[in-house]
Parts: structure tokens; sequence; C-alpha cells
């Protein structure tokens, strides 16, 4: 299997496939990965190139016939694994333009089976930018903006090469990420009250734990495995350089559709609502799934109304009740064992 890993400088792409590397060579996987900035600098010092921290100003036919000895070399050697595991950029945000990350043609060299594209908490992307002289000068404007563009046109390649997309927080638990990639099992969502359990943080990381007790049989994509609102609450009770309303709005913003996104590439949603207090964003999820005939299985113990009921498929009373009725709807798409040898 080819895979293709996106995800903007500072995303934390790097670190996540390095420790995907570790647990791969682990299970004795015969898995290659491969860098393309690393192989873009090693194909241009052969010509007598010397790119710097400033590559991105360089002629762009110079970085394309770069890009390209690249991709053939990757290609050659990742010929040589049952799967490999290509990290790159989908486009790059420089001096307020957008540029090329890699072609058409590029990927016809590397035929792709599944794409992944890695997305981390701003705040920890920014503090990372801020200790690299290639990007420190770049606002938090910038970022969510190069953000988004990159998960767009990652989406995009996907759709057009009609293959599977996932975008995956750098804080997914490595296991579970090993299984998205090399299992069949199902995905599922996890919905729940954030904004009005936030004054009791002790609620939510009890609901994080059985989301972490459904990593057992399911592939779980938690919105907290991305805390960009915590950044927003923070501006909002202090002053912090260039966070201002319209960055603010771009978070709110990409907070939803990330969410939406996660809930998107999920077989179902599960929701986990330990209150009786309105949540519009667990609701605004649970009509989201219905429109996309995503089946909603909740946990409510409280009195319920007819519209909640209508949005879900079941409704438990209780956290046993309901992973019983997962394993048995869905036990033949759990796998029995999912090691390596079995891939």
């Amino acid at each position: 299997m080819n895979i293709i890993c996106t995800g903007i400088s500072c995303s934390g792409r790097k670190e996540l496939i390095a420790d995907f590397e570790a647990l791969c060579h682990e299970k004795e996987m015969d898995i290659g990965f491969f860098n393309v900035g690393d192989f873009m600098h090693n194909a241009a010092a052969a010509s007598g190139i010397r790119f710097t921290e400033r590559v991105l100003d360089s002629d762009p036919a110079v970085l394309s016939l770069a890009r390209r000895a690249a991709f053939y070399e990757i290609a050659s050697r990742a010929d040589d694994h049952e799967h490999a595991i290509i990290g790159l950029h989908a486009c790059f945000r420089w001096r307020g333009t957008l540029l090329e990350g890699i072609s058409f043609k590029e990927i016809e060299c590397f035929p792709p089976d599944l794409f992944i594209n890695v997305v981390d908490n701003i705040a920890d992307i920014a503090a990372r930018m801020a200790n690299n002289p290639q990007w420190n000068n770049v606002g938090h404007d910038a970022l969510n903006v190069w953000i988004d563009e990159e998960e767009f046109l990652t989406k995009q390649l996907a759709n057009l090469y009609q293959k599977p997309h996932y975008t995956v927080a750098r804080q997914h638990p490595l296991d579970n990420f090993y299984e998205l990639l090399f299992s069949s099992k199902p995905t599922l969502y996890l919905s729940y009250p954030i904004t009005i359990l936030q004054d009791t943080p002790e609620e939510i990381e009890e609901i994080r734990t059985l989301g972490d007790k459904l990593r057992n049989d399911f592939i779980v994509f938690d919105p907290l495995s991305i805390k960009d609102m915590a950044l927003v609450r923070e501006s909002e009770s202090s002053t912090i350089s260039d966070i201002d309303e319209n960055v603010i709005e771009q978070i709110k913003t990409r907070t939803i559709s990330r969410d939406y996104q996660f809930l998107n590439q999920s077989d179902f949603v599960v929701v986990i609502y330990p209150t009786d207090k309105l949540s519009p964003g667990v609701l605004s999820e649970m009509n989201y799934a219905s429109r996309y005939n995503k089946p909603v299985y909740a946990v409510y113990r409280g009195e319920r109304s007819i519209f909640f009921e209508n949005l879900c498929e079941r409704i438990f009373d209780n956290f046993k009740e309901l992973v019983d009725f997962l394993n048995a709807t869905y036990e033949r798409h759990i796998p029995q064992n999912t090691d390596s040898s079995s891939t």
C-alpha cells in the first residue's frame, strides 16, 4: 500500500511519522518511510546546489526538477517494500503567496492508495515555528489559512484519484493510527458537550477515557485531540500577539469544519451526553450525521425529547449497553488479529 501523508511545516507530521516508523519496526513490518524534502535536498546537492532555509525563494523550475528527481528516487526505493509512506506538503504559503508542493505528474510516480493529512493545535504549531528560522515570521492569520489550504488540497487529490482520505491529529494514539491504516476496524466520531462541561474537566476526562476503551475495537476520532478553542478562551482573558478577532473567527470556523471532517470520515457517531443542559454543538453534529446517513448511538439517561430521539438510531442508559450493542452490530467488521502479519 502506498500512503501519501501531508501536513504543513511544523504540523507534527514528521514527528508522527517518526513515532509510527518506530512502531512499524517493532511489528517487523515491511514498510518504507520517505520524506520528500530530504530527497530534494539530496538531489539538489548532487547537482551542486545547496538549499538553505530560504529554499522556497529558489527558481520554481529548480524546485520542480529537484522534487521530480526526489519522486523518481522514492518510487524506485518504494518498490522494495510491501508498504510505503511519503511525507510531503500539498502546498506552501510563502511570502503571502501559495506555492506548489506536489504535482499530478509526481503522484503518477507513486500511485497512492490512501491520503493522510496531519493537523495539530495551532498553538503548538506556532511554538515550533517560532523556533524555526524558516518559519518564525508566520503569524496566526497566515498559519490558519495554510492549514485550511493543506487540508483542502489533500482532500481534492484524494477525490481526484478516488482514494480514501483522513484528517488525523498529531496526538491521535499511535496504535489506533496504525489500525486506521492496516486494519478493517470501523471508525467512529466521539461527540460530547465540551463547552457545557468545561467547568467540570473531570467529566470530560471520564468521557475521553470511555473513548479510549472504544479504541479496543474501533478507530475513534476525538474532537479534543485538537484543542484550538482553548487558545480562543485564553485570548479572551489576556493579550496575545496577533490573536485578533479575525484569527479567532478563523479558529472557530476551522474547529467546526474539522469536527465535521472527523465525522465525515467515520462510519458512525457515538454521543456521550451526561447532562440535561442543551449542547448546540452536539445537536449540530447529530443533525449533520443524520443528513449524511451516519448512524448515531447515544448514551443518555435524561428525559428524552422526541427531537433528540429522531436524530438517534439507538439510545442507551449506560456505556456497557452501548458497547455490547456495538460489538454485536459490528462484530463481522472487527478483526480478531490486527498484527502486521495479517496485512
